[in-house]
């Protein structure tokens, strides 16, 4: 079966032809970049010179801090990259549909491999990239959002985060620039939190004791990235990989010059193994169904102004009643040391 190569196919056609599609936009964004600030940059988190001038750093600090961990220069190049087109695709879909599949178990490796070595398959280890990538492509790129069952450890989080609290802030009017004071001041705290919770914690009183294992990643992961999306070099997919590449770039462009034209978008969840084997077709059927009948009775004003807080309050409610009976249950019940 190819079709796990076919879907890292359409998720890089994603990427790029998201780029082709908002040229436009990053062309402006350069040109005011090394302009004075201008009235197109004030409702804007911060200025394009500013936004630029991070990015290209921080991708720049992370391939010398790859380089320092003995990866070649170029793995320290693409690493970043198949990170960057990892999450981008990622969070249209979750923006899009609402939740995401693992991409670390298709085309996070199928680019990597793509880029690095489109005709190997578990080659002799002769360098630290063979040793280093795998791991990196699976815990630190491409699993979900640092919540998974494994631990997590992707980076996607911050992604999601953002986007989401620059929606919520204009929706209540809140200038992004001071929400992006708050996400970051939120980040910090987060990751404090989070390294005092997966490192301290554990070590002080034992991961036996506290009955989780947040902490504990899977580097035994050559399985994971070698046989992915194929278990064959992946040249010999070559075709079906451009197949979806194809596929989702034509598309994407259909469907953004023609109203009727279905999102290829959901292709990538669609073509997943997550899609039947966690039964996820039933919940989308289930919810296309209740969505199209209270479009059908009260429009797109009952459901933006009643459904969506609706479901945004249960899904809070729903979260707090897990932390209360965890809580709850971890005080009555403790793990047996």
């Amino acid at each position: 079966m190819y079709l796990s190569t076919v879907t890292s196919g359409a998720a890089l056609g994603l990427f790029v032809i998201t780029i082709i599609l908002e040229r436009r936009y990053i062309i402006e964004t350069l040109r005011y970049a090394f302009r004075k600030s201008s009235e197109f940059e004030k409702r804007e988190p911060m200025s394009y010179h500013s936004s630029w001038m991070l990015i290209v750093l921080s991708y720049l600090g992370l391939m010398v801090f790859l380089m320092y961990t003995s990866l070649s220069p170029w793995l320290s190049f693409v690493i970043p990259l198949v990170g960057v087109i990892t999450w981008i695709v990622l969070t249209q879909v979750w923006a899009r549909i609402g939740f995401i599949i693992e991409s670390c178990y298709d085309f996070t490796p199928a680019i990597i491999r793509l880029l690095a070595w489109p005709t190997q398959y578990y080659p002799e280890v002769t360098a630290t990239d063979y040793v280093l990538v795998p791991a990196l492509s699976i815990e630190w790129i491409g699993h979900t959002a640092g919540g998974s069952v494994e631990g997590g450890g992707g980076w996607g989080a911050s992604f999601f985060t953002s986007l989401s609290s620059y929606k919520i802030a204009n929706q209540f009017g809140i200038h992004p620039r001071n929400a992006l004071k708050i996400v970051a001041i939120s980040m910090v705290i987060a990751t404090f939190i989070t390294c005092f919770n997966q490192i301290a914690i554990p070590g002080i009183f034992g991961l036996t004791k506290l009955g989780y294992t947040l902490c504990t990643l899977n580097f035994d992961t050559c399985g994971n990235f070698w046989d992915r999306p194929l278990a064959a070099p992946l040249s010999e997919g070559f075709t079906h990989l451009m197949a979806g590449f194809i596929f989702m770039v034509v598309m994407r462009y259909l469907y953004t010059r023609f109203m009727w034209m279905p999102d290829p978008l959901l292709a990538i969840v669609t073509w997943s193994w997550e899609m039947s084997l966690h039964g996820l077709w039933f919940a989308c059927l289930t919810a296309f169904i209740i969505k199209s009948i209270i479009l059908k009775m009260g429009g797109s004003k009952l459901y933006e102004e009643w459904v969506v807080p609706f479901i945004g309050g249960f899904i809070l409610g729903y979260t707090l009643e897990v932390l209360i009976a965890v809580a709850i249950n971890f005080t009555l019940f403790p793990p047996i040391a």
